[in-house]
């Protein structure tokens, strides 16, 4: 089946002919890939600032955009059926046990930076003709949303982001006012001081060094020290903005 690839080594962009995946686990699905988008990710990889092929493999398959219609179902499959409409997650989980993140089900707060992510890392991404993929990492989209659904993961990313901040604004007491509780549509309105407290978090999580009180004793209960989140991300800027 045709595919888009990136070769970095030799440093290309090709169309090619690559092996059509096959159904080998019952709970499984297979999709035809029905629309792909493009953003600054695919254009980065194409100009090779990242992008890491899959092991063995020369060659990456980009495209973590997309959404698909349900072919072929395992034997273990019971949420998505065929004819479905689906986005499928782009982010897979680090296989450390350590990794609290990963292991509760939250692969973009990966400690480790051994994730996989399809597309971009260590495993071929959605630019071909059929994907097959785990059901649990498939999200069935609403027919009535079939021209727009391709938006959804970088939909995730806008989300993600005000989260986040509302979840940092409500451990500043002196601002829960602003936001009342159980209306986050006033997100829009937060205050240029949760926006910097974000970014100064994007910034920690992106493994930059920084003093901050440890536990222990000195003045006001705590003594300096350096930590580091985890080691640097290869696209550290997605602190705020997880693959669905």
């Amino acid at each position: 089946m045709k595919a888009v690839a990136v070769f970095p080594r030799t440093k290309e962009v090709k169309v090619i002919e690559h092996e059509a995946p096959r159904m080998t686990e019952p709970d499984q699905v297979k999709l035809r890939i029905l629309d792909i988008g493009l953003c600054g990710t695919d254009k980065e990889i194409c100009a090779f600032e990242y992008g890491t092929p899959p092991a063995g493999s020369d060659y990456l398959v980009i495209g973590h955009e997309s959404l698909g219609e349900v072919i072929e179902v395992g034997p273990a499959v019971s949420r998505v059926k065929v004819g479905d409409l689906v986005v499928t997650t782009v982010r897979r989980p680090c296989p450390h046990p350590e990794c609290r993140p990963c292991r509760a089900g939250y692969p973009d707060f990966c400690i480790t930076g051994d994730y996989t992510e399809r597309g971009i890392k260590e495993e071929h991404g959605f630019m071909t003709e059929y994907v097959v993929d785990h059901e649990r990492y498939m999200h069935v989209v609403p027919p009535e949303l079939r021209d727009v659904a391709v938006l959804t993961e970088p939909l995730t990313i806008a989300e993600k982001a005000r989260d986040q901040i509302l979840q940092i604004v409500r451990r500043l007491p002196w601002l829960i006012p602003l936001i009342p509780e159980g209306r986050p549509q006033d997100t829009q309105r937060l205050p240029l001081t949760a926006v910097a407290c974000a970014k100064s978090e994007c910034k920690h999580r992106r493994g930059d060094r920084r003093e901050v009180p440890l536990p222990g004793k000195g003045t006001g209960g705590g003594a300096k020290g350096t930590i580091r989140s985890h080691p640097p991300d290869i696209r550290g800027d997605r602190c705020l903005a997880p693959r669905i």
